[in-house]
């Protein structure tokens, strides 16, 4: 059998019309969903990009303590393990940041494809940076001055998409045709091993003009974009009509990727790939699209960012909804089982197969999800600091030291109810530190944990590795992340 794993970057649950949305146009990911198990309950670990990633092709628990670095070339990980085991691996991916600085994610499969203008990709110098065709000023957004869309993430966009013309030249379309050339390539083997990575509806939020116009739906728009809406969209003088600009922004990119996605779901079907591949549709984390008046992702993590769609669909046709409990480490032992190959020591996921297709619960009772441990050295000067967030089915936690200072909120919901309910804070916040001890958080950092905050923090807490160091690669990497 053959099997595809597809993340897409900054993709929200809630925003899926298989997933109970009303207001986005996602058709194919709806006629994908249509034939799958779908799973209501799955959550990112580490965040964001890189960090998740990591989480999923070594199938290790790397959050709290896993922050965002270069791939090590030591580690076990998912293609290798399939590539021991006979299987052919290829990466397509539009995500830059895999190569980009020196991550290193090319290197456990046979092949790999970069699909080059995505934000960040650094593919070329000009005297100049020319707009993209569908980039114009908007007297809505002039309460912007013009340095919201001079950062150097969005020059080097504009550079890398300089010669983009028609909606078959934007990254996204040539991503997914890349996919379902592998596909028509391979359509007679029985031993490929696919991970699709797409960008797509990661920042910017632009999107062809026929997209932008299905939401955007004022008198005379033509579907361009301001840059300046998309470099300073959290700015206090926005209008609410910008604001609305802003979330239609979202919503087009979302449904022009689920349009890209059709593409390789066509070929899946027409090669018959689809009677002997399995297929893996998911998220590696969401965003906020005007929750609490905030446009993209943070930190602490909330709902709207961990709670990411995820869908499996077997040659079998097995289907219905599942409420287990996932985390990215539960791909690789997942993919494992799917394929009938044996699970090597050390990884740390569990099946979520065979819990879906029985009814069951699954092993995990609990989903935690953040940033690097860093975070936590702001809490040592501030006792209100998120460390992280746990949930399980039915309530998120935003954890701080102490239970008292940890802020509870419903699924679904967008108010905090902690004072309502602290018989609840507290069971969850005991599970919580509970569970992050249990995957191998630091002793001493569990020591400060343990004491609500109130011991020394440690200053030598183990969270680097070693590899390659807060001194080296850190500042290397955020130089090129803003195009500096």
């Amino acid at each position: 059998m053959n099997l595809a794993y597809i993340v897409i970057d900054t993709l929200r649950y809630d925003h899926i019309g298989a997933n109970g949305n009303d207001w986005i146009e996602t058709p194919n990911f709806d006629r994908f969903a249509a034939k799958a198990l779908a799973y209501d309950r799955a959550f990112c670990a580490s965040f964001p990009t890189i960090p998740y990633r990591t989480d999923v092709i070594t199938g290790q628990y790397g959050g709290p303590f896993h922050p965002w670095k270069p791939l090590r070339h030591e580690r076990q990980t998912l293609p290798w393990t399939l590539a021991q085991n006979g299987y052919a691996t290829q990466l397509i991916h539009d995500t830059p940041h895999l190569v980009n600085g020196g991550h290193n994610f090319d290197w456990p499969f046979h092949a790999w494809t970069f699909v080059r203008g995505a934000e960040v990709d650094r593919d070329w110098i000009m005297d100049t940076d020319p707009w993209p065709d569908n980039w114009v000023r908007q007297s809505l957004f002039d309460c912007l001055d013009d340095q919201a869309a001079e950062s150097g993430m969005l020059r080097s966009y504009a550079r890398a998409n300089r010669n983009r013309k028609k909606p078959e030249d934007w990254n996204c379309a040539k991503l997914f045709n890349t996919a379902a050339q592998f596909l028509k390539d391979n359509a007679k083997r029985d031993n490929f091993f696919l991970w699709v990575d797409c960008f797509d509806p990661h920042e910017p939020w632009d999107a062809p003009l026929e997209f932008m116009k299905k939401y955007d739906k004022r008198p005379g728009y033509d579907g361009r974009v301001d840059p300046r809406s998309l470099g300073s969209r959290n700015n206090p003088n926005l209008s609410n009509e910008a604001r609305q600009h802003i979330k239609a922004q979202y919503s087009a990119k979302l449904t022009w990727m689920d349009h890209c996605f059709g593409q390789f779901l066509d070929a899946l079907e027409s090669t018959g790939l689809d009677k002997r591949t399995a297929v893996i549709l998911t998220a590696d984390h969401g965003t906020n699209v005007g929750e609490r008046g905030s446009f993209g992702k943070g930190q602490p993590v909330r709902e709207q960012e961990a709670h990411v769609p995820l869908f499996i669909r077997l040659p079998e046709g097995d289907t219905g909804r599942s409420n287990v409990i996932v985390q990215p480490q539960d791909f690789f032992p997942t993919i494992l089982n799917i394929l009938g190959e044996a699970r090597p020591d050390g990884i740390e996921g569990h099946d979520i197969l065979t819990p879906a297709r029985e009814g069951g619960s699954g092993e995990r009772q609990l989903a935690l999800s953040g940033g690097s441990i860093e975070r936590w050295q702001q809490a040592s000067q501030n006792e209100n600091a998120i460390l992280f967030t746990a949930f399980d089915q039915e309530w998120s936690l935003e954890v701080a030291a102490k239970p008292e200072n940890s802020k509870l909120v419903g699924l679904g919901a967008l108010e905090y109810v902690q004072d309502k309910h602290p018989d609840i804070v507290a069971k969850l916040h005991a599970a919580a530190v509970d569970e992050i001890e249990r995957r191998g958080t630091d002793p001493a950092l569990m020591t400060w944990l343990r004491s609500g905050g109130e011991a020394a923090f440690p200053a030598d807490a183990n969270y680097w590795d070693g590899y390659p160091g807060p001194a080296g690669f850190r500042p290397y990497f955020g130089k090129l992340y803003t195009g500096e």
